[in-house]
């Protein structure tokens, strides 16, 4: 059969249509006020969050850096909510609503801790951060032990930002393990020329979800509405997309079935 360029538009346009329809989800953010490199107050906080409501998104998941050593979980999960709580009274019906998780970045020896209560709430999945370096020899193993011991579904973390230390087997190998996520930044989608990169070296999966990864309203600020416009002009871009919404409307089932946060 062939697709004329009418007939992609159009699929593109019904595409972008279903996204808006049923709202994006936001899995990873730094929207929490006064707590990482993320927003530096409320004010920040208010507006990041008003940008994702105006670009289609409906839930966003605040997930701050937990580093081991600098942080315990029962002094982050205290942080974090105090952030939560200055933010709360400012959060209005036409602005996202906001859960609560963590981007913890992988260490050797990790596994050691619980790292269950900074999962997304609700869910068991665990957003996790490579090292931005080659894969060090004890990645892999971390990984299995917190899967295995804890009972955590993985979410890594912005791997489109590791094209130049991973090879397409690294990323196999990540996506190999039991109902592993891959959530790749709205910012590389929105850049076409890196999105095919992307297309190319990333894993095929079903498994994927969109994030902003915002940090703040300059440098650093949501583009979920670029990324979606990029996904929508393409062939690939609308298998992306498909994907994504699939993967979220099952995630939100999910939490629906627990806490029915989404």
């Amino acid at each position: 059969m062939v697709v004329t360029r009418e007939d992609a538009i159009i699929s593109g346009m019904i595409m972008s249509t279903a996204v808006s329809d049923a709202g994006l989800t936001d899995f990873h953010s730094h929207c929490l006020p006064n707590l990482d490199d993320g927003a530096s107050d409320v004010a920040m906080a208010v507006a990041m969050l008003r940008a994702d409501a105006q670009q289609g998104v409906d839930t966003v998941v605040a997930t701050p850096h937990f580093y081991i050593g600098q942080h315990n979980v029962p002094t982050f999960l205290q942080d974090r909510q105090a952030a939560y709580e200055q933010l709360l009274p400012h959060l209005t019906e036409d602005m996202p609503r906001v859960l609560l998780g963590a981007e913890v970045l992988i260490r050797e020896g990790i596994s050691r801790f619980d790292l269950r209560p900074l999962c997304l709430e609700g869910t068991d999945i665990l957003l996790v951060e490579m090292p931005f370096s080659a894969p060090p020899y004890w990645l892999l193993e971390e990984l299995e032990r917190i899967v295995d011991t804890q009972g955590v579904t993985l979410m890594y973390a912005h791997l489109d930002r590791y094209l130049s230390w991973y090879s397409h087997n690294h990323f196999e190998m990540l996506m190999d393990l039991p109902d592993a996520i891959m959530q790749v930044n709205a910012d590389s989608i929105a850049d076409k020329k890196y999105f095919g990169s992307l297309c190319r070296h990333l894993p095929d999966t079903r498994r994927m979800v969109l994030g902003s990864d915002m940090h703040n309203m300059d440098y650093r600020s949501p583009r979920m509405g670029q990324a979606v416009k990029v996904m929508s002009k393409s062939r690939d871009g609308r298998l992306w997309l498909e994907r994504i919404v699939q993967m979220t409307e099952r995630l939100e089932r999910q939490v629906d079935n627990t806490e029915g946060l989404l």
